[in-house]
């Protein structure tokens, strides 16, 4: 009895393992050619489709009552401010403890009130607000948006591969000769790239254009001081370059890469940069991947539907009909209709039958069509059967063994 009971729980246990291994095996043929499609596609094309911007966070401080119609808060209540990734709250200094203050803002503390603290997505950490500034409709326009993120979120939707941000120095030589490098080596990439790329004949998507280009930033620019912010502390120790030249190169629903620094704007790392981008997506998740977005007031789901939209509209032109100069080739003759104009004329009480038996065949074909399990269909059949002999393989060795 002992070892009967010691067999079935080894069977039991058998039977259990296969199970588990039969599952495992039809989720990963099951995943595979998802997987393969998606590391198909470029990191630029696949981050700007599918990697939404990560939101920041804003805390307006405060000290009493503040009016709702507040006009900096209007604007965030406008057109810009609707696609904007940025989360408000308030704090109330009067009502808030000290420890939420120091909790929230550490020694940052702003002297002129109201005030607004800004802090980078949570996927990069907590730590001190990065940039605080007065809460005033011109400090809120300049946070909200700025000539160089519109301009680079216009390429980035027209289909561009990357926008590199060229950060001056103030250093006319130094700022030229990185400038004209960077230039000099994204024109040879992007002609590379574009000659080893298949052509595009008959696609559903629109084709790639591996294009990079670049956008200089003047450092005193008042226009542009929370956009410089968010570049200087988006990296550690990246102040101590102030006086170095940088390239930020800027993909997908802009995400900036990371930052290359004087002598480091050379063509290895430039090059390396643009494989990344160019290469195929081996990682759909998109913290697991470098860089940190920009705040940026783009509406990035309608351009891209607006993107598909216009190939889609420019694919189904109609074209106009080519003509011949050689005569057409007759049509292939209808064996079905000529049987049945036969039957007519020998017969007419008989066309109904020969109608009805030309249609059970088609219905035939169509029912074998239906039937037909296709490749994906007779894999997982084959997977089916060959699980379950390895299922009844192990009953058989179990019992020999009994």
């Amino acid at each position: 009895m002992r070892q009967k009971s010691e067999y079935r729980r080894q069977e039991t246990e058998y039977r259990r393992r296969a199970t588990r291994y039969a599952i495992l095996c039809i989720l990963i043929f099951a995943f595979l050619p998802l997987t393969a499609h998606a590391c198909s596609t470029p990191v630029f094309r696949y981050a700007l489709e599918r990697w939404p911007a990560d939101f920041y966070d804003g805390v307006l401080v405060h000290r009493g009552a503040i009016a709702d119609d507040h006009p900096a808060a209007l604007l965030f209540q406008g057109e810009t401010g609707e696609f904007l990734n940025l989360r408000l709250s308030r704090m109330d200094l009067e009502s808030a403890t000290d420890e939420e203050v120091k909790g929230l803002l550490g020694e940052h503390v702003p002297e002129k009130l109201p005030a607004l603290a800004l802090w980078y997505p949570w996927q990069k950490g907590r730590a001190a607000p990065f940039w605080t500034g007065e809460f005033t409709p011109e400090t809120v326009a300049v946070l909200m948006q700025s000539p160089t993120r519109k301009e680079v979120a216009r390429r980035l939707t027209e289909g561009q591969a990357g926008v590199w941000v060229f950060v001056e120095s103030g250093n006319p030589a130094k700022d030229k000769a990185a400038l004209e490098l960077l230039k000099k080596e994204l024109k040879t990439v992007t002609e590379e790239l574009t000659e080893m790329a298949p052509p595009v004949e008959e696609s559903d998507t629109p084709g790639l254009t591996f294009e990079f280009s670049t956008i200089s930033l003047s450092r005193t620019d008042p226009n542009e001081r929370v956009l410089l912010s968010m570049f200087m502390n988006s990296e550690p120790d990246l102040d101590e370059y102030v006086n170095e030249p940088m390239a930020i190169p800027v993909f997908g629903r802009g995400r900036a890469l990371y930052t290359l620094i004087g002598e480091g704007i050379n063509a290895d790392n430039i090059r390396e940069a643009a494989a990344f981008l160019t290469g195929p997506c081996g990682c759909e998740i998109k913290m697991m991947n470098p860089g940190v977005d920009l705040l940026m007031a783009v509406n990035w789901d309608g351009a891209v539907m607006q993107f598909y939209e216009e190939f889609y509209a420019t694919e189904e032109e109609e074209l106009p009909e080519l003509t011949s100069v050689f005569p057409d080739e007759p049509e292939p003759a209808q064996p079905q209709l000529n049987v049945a104009a036969q039957v007519v004329k020998n017969d007419s009480g008989n066309e109904l039958t020969v109608l009805e038996q030309a249609e059970s065949q088609v219905v035939g074909v169509e029912e074998q069509r239906t039937r037909g399990f296709g490749l994906m269909g007779t894999a997982a059949v084959s997977l089916g059967g060959l699980m379950l002999a390895v299922v009844l393989g192990t009953l058989a060795v179990s019992r020999k063994q009994k």
